[in-house]
């Protein structure tokens, strides 16, 4: 399990700044939750969610909250 909830110091990474740490996650092979919490994730960043989901093929739960996802980003997701 991976929990990431943004705290004060983590207030300030954009869409762009998450996008670029979100492929780390493919090396959490065995990872079956993963929680990212008011990280400012938005269109950007959930492409490349998407992009490392088949690498993570035991994820079973994604907890997203507190994030600048509208539908677009959500469809991204899904896919």
């Amino acid at each position: 399990e991976l929990d990431i909830d943004c705290e004060e110091e983590l207030a300030n990474l954009n869409d762009d700044d998450m996008e670029g740490c979100i492929p780390s996650l493919a090396a959490s092979k065995g990872m079956q939750k993963l929680k990212l919490n008011g990280l400012n994730l938005s269109t950007n960043s959930c492409a490349s969610l998407s992009a490392v989901f088949p690498r993570m093929a035991a994820l079973l739960e994604l907890d997203l909250c507190v994030n600048s996802i509208d539908d677009d980003c959500a469809r991204v997701v899904v896919r």
